[in-house]
């Protein structure tokens, strides 16, 4: 037992201090996603399929998540060096209100697209363990790798394996 607590203590050490491409967990696991039926803030019903032939970086946040805000301007770099005929960069509320989103949004989203799913109906779904967390999905939209915890996302390097994402 105190074993497992040595190698648990220095896999999260390892996280903590290791490079931000080591957060990259390939999903190994079923790689068709859950279902993520969200709105947008003006109240449009969005879901996967209508990012049809598109690499879909999906990021979960939430106001309340210091981490998430940290990590939020990084992706919005990344969705700019991305092109944008092949990718896109999503960003899901975890269960706040419209209106509550809507107040951080305007502040620090430079017109990127948030969807909401104030219920938590679908979102529940796609977090292990909390936020920030992201997921990628190939064009075929099957889940690549999930990536918990905030990372700086305009790191070349990072940029280099979405690119190389199909």
């Amino acid at each position: 037992m105190l074993k497992l607590g040595f190698v648990t203590i220095s896999m999260i050490a390892s996280l903590a201090i290791g490079a931000p491409i080591d957060k990259f967990v390939v999903w190994d696991k079923n790689p068709t996603p859950p279902p993520l039926n969200v709105t947008t803030l003006s109240g449009e019903k969005i879901s996967l399929t209508d990012f049809s032939d598109k690499t879909i970086v999906l990021n979960f946040w939430a106001t309340w998540c210091a981490p998430c805000l940290k990590e939020i301007p990084s992706l919005l770099e990344l969705r700019k060096q991305l092109p944008k005929k092949k990718f896109v960069v999503l960003f899901v509320n975890y269960g706040e209100t419209k209106d509550r989103v809507e107040s951080t949004w305007n502040k620090i989203g430079e017109g990127a697209m948030t969807l909401i799913d104030p219920e938590i109906k679908d979102v529940k779904a796609w977090i292990d363990v909390g936020l920030p967390t992201t997921v990628i999905l190939n064009r075929k939209h099957q889940i690549v790798y999930k990536i918990i915890g905030d990372i700086d996302w305009s790191e070349s390097e990072i940029v280099d394996v979405i690119k190389s994402i199909r």
